[in-house]
Order: C-alpha cells, then sequence, then structure tokens
C-alpha cells in the first residue's frame, strides 16, 4: 500500500505540464525545420519529379523492407534457439503484426505485443521473450556503433560540416557507452545481481516499473545467448546485413528519380537517421525522419524536389508495408487488433495465453 504521507498530489500534475510543454517544444522545432527546409521548394517541379519515376525501382524499397524484416525475424530465431525451437515464419509474422499496436499507440508497445504474439506459439513466458528483444536491440546497438564509425572514414561531408562530423564520432561513442551499460545490466540480472536493475526500474513509468518487477524472473530467464559458435556468428552478420538492407532503401529510392549517390553517402544516410531515432526517444519531434532525411539528402547535394520525392517514397514504403504486412500477420495469427493492444498492455511474468 502507498506511503501516503509521502504522496505528492502535485507531482502527477508536474509531470503532466513538462509532457505537454516538451511535446508542445517538438512541435514548434518541426514546424520551424520544416519551413526552413522547404521554404523554396518548387510544387511543380516535385509533381514532375513524381511524375517521372521509374515503378521497377519504386516497387525493390517494400521489397526491401519485407527483406530487412525477414533477416531481423531470422536474427532473432537464433537468439531465442537457445531457450526453445521456433519457425522463422512466426518470429517474422509477430515482428510485422507488433508494428500495428505501434503505430495505433506508440512503438513501445510493439516488443511486448510481438512477445505475447511469439510465447502463443511457443508456450514460454512473455517476459522471457521480452528479454530476448532486448538483447536482440543490444546486438543491433553495437553493429550500429560499427556502421558510425564506419561512416566517419569513409563519408565524404562538406569541409564545412565540421561540426557533424565530430557529432557522429560523439554518437557512436555514446551509442556504445549504453549498450555496454545496459549489458552490464543485464549481466547483473542474469547472474541474480539486480542491484543496478533495480536502481534503473526507479525511473521508469509506474506501468512499466510494475510490470518488470513482476516479470523480473522470467525476464532474467530471457538473457541468453547461443552456445554454437555458428548460430553466434549468424547473428552478428545479421545484425550487419540489416543496416546495409536499410541503408539500400535510399538507393533504389533514388534510382527511381534518377538520383545516384556515392556508397558512403548511403551509409551516411542511414547512420544520421538512426542517430536521429535514437535521440527522438529523449527528444520528441514530429516529423523527425521526414525533416531529417530531407536535411541529409540536401546535404549531400540532392535537389530539394528530388529529396522530398526520395524521402516520401521510403516513408510511405515503410508505412505501408508495414501495415499491409502487419495486417496479414494479424489475421494469420487469429488475432484482432483491440486482443493485441489488451495483451500488450497487461502481460505479466506468468505463462502466457492463447
Amino acid at each position: 500500500m502507498p506511503d501516503l504521507a509521502q504522496y505528492n498530489p502535485k507531482a502527477p500534475v508536474r509531470r503532466w505540464y513538462l509532457g505537454y510543454s516538451l511535446r508542445v517544444l517538438g512541435a514548434l522545432v518541426a514546424v520551424v525545420a520544416g519551413y526552413w527546409l522547404l521554404r523554396s521548394l518548387d510544387f511543380e517541379r516535385l509533381v514532375g519529379v513524381l511524375g517521372e519515376a521509374r515503378p521497377g525501382y519504386l516497387l525493390l524499397v517494400p521489397t526491401t523492407v519485407l527483406a530487412e524484416q525477414w533477416v531481423r525475424a531470422w536474427k532473432w530465431r537464433q537468439i531465442v534457439s537457445a531457450i526453445c525451437e521456433l519457425r522463422t515464419t512466426w518470429a517474422f509474422r509477430a515482428l510485422m503484426a507488433g508494428y500495428v499496436p505501434g503505430l495505433a499507440v506508440g512503438f513501445g508497445t510493439s516488443a511486448l505485443a510481438r512477445s505475447w504474439l511469439l510465447a502463443r506459439r511457443t508456450g514460454t513466458h512473455t517476459s522471457t521473450l521480452l528479454a530476448t528483444t532486448t538483447v536482440d536491440r543490444l546486438i543491433d546497438a553495437f553493429a550500429f556503433a560499427f556502421f558510425i564509425g564506419l561512416t566517419a572514414v569513409v563519408a565524404e561531408l562538406p569541409s564545412s560540416q565540421v561540426l557533424l562530423t565530430q557529432g557522429l564520432r560523439w554518437s557512436g561513442l555514446l551509442v556504445v557507452s549504453i549498450a555496454l551499460f545496459v549489458l552490464l545490466l543485464l549481466t547483473d540480472l542474469r547472474r541474480g545481481r539486480g542491484r543496478r536493475f533495480a536502481g534503473v526500474v526507479r525511473i521508469l513509468p509506474t506501468r512499466t516499473r510494475t510490470w518488470l518487477k513482476a516479470g523480473v524472473e522470467g525476464y532474467a530467464h530471457g538473457i541468453v545467448w547461443p552456445r554454437a559458435q555458428l548460430r553466434r556468428a549468424g547473428i552478428v552478420a545479421a545484425a550487419l546485413l540489416i543496416k546495409l538492407i536499410a541503408g539500400t532503401q535510399y538507393l533504389w529510392a533514388g534510382l527511381a528519380f534518377g538520383i545516384v549517390l556515392a556508397p558512403g553517402d548511403y551509409l551516411f544516410i542511414m547512420v544520421f537517421l538512426g542517430t536521429l531515432v535514437f535521440l527522438g526517444f529523449f527528444v520528441r519531434v514530429p516529423g523527425t525522419g521526414l525533416l531529417a532525411s530531407l536535411f541529409a539528402l540536401e546535404l549531400l547535394g540532392v535537389p530539394k524536389a528530388e529529396a522530398l520525392a526520395m524521402t516520401l517514397t521510403v516513408i510511405a514504403s515503410f508505412i505501408l508495408t508495414i501495415v499491409v504486412g502487419g495486417g496479414v500477420a494479424l489475421i494469420r495469427e487469429g488475432v484482432g487488433l483491440s486482443q493485441l493492444l489488451s495483451r500488450a498492455r497487461n502481460v505479466g511474468g506468468g505463462h502466457s495465453s492463447g
């Protein structure tokens, strides 16, 4: 029972004002940045560019999205193999279906939804599978840090962008530092020494904190790493391949509108957007992906109309693919969206049920 003597009735109000203020500030930043990036856009030229798009290359963008998700599902399967056996198709359907509640409510629900869907198939604890997604993202973080370092070496940015180059290098160090800290937390929890983990949990929102405390035992069982060297190598290779596949989305989108960049430029776009997505967990700015993509492409010398056409193609292809693919996956799993949202919000540490 909560200690009423320590309860501060003004705290929820302050949190609401802080959250509201940050959202308003983020919206203002988005409006100003959008105006600055699009202030000289020629809409007639944009229409002409879109009308001359090459359909074959356009179709390769959503195909690339599906390929990336399939490799991601295969990688997840290799991690989960230390707990139980499953098919790549099960992991793929869970991944795709998880995007749907993420779009409807917020991407914080995606991992929970995927874990619950896969738990129905395997009879495993939902919290255990949720931990495997954490391990999965941890591997992604180290792979991303590798590409940040590679980009800092091979990408040829304008000499005037010294601060941006330095920012990339520091962001790589930041990603590695956070990844190592998370690795330390998971290692402690797996070994039964969860004091650092408990300290981090205390700063999380009440709902998340309650869920983690209830499912901490099952979560600890999901902090695994396959024993087979071949599987380990496959996981690392898949993490690197996923980043490369993601970078080719801008290759195909550019070719659709007659734009060809240097290989290092595609790496820069992937790293730059990924870094801002990471920072978006701390500072919410509406339309971050669109604005960042426009900025990166214009920085690399892509004309404004073509830059917007490429950006819209990549974003629309991703949304359309995950909405259609996620919907089909939900139908194949026999789960409605309302049921999935309810399960994602209320899963606990116990056995999942169908």
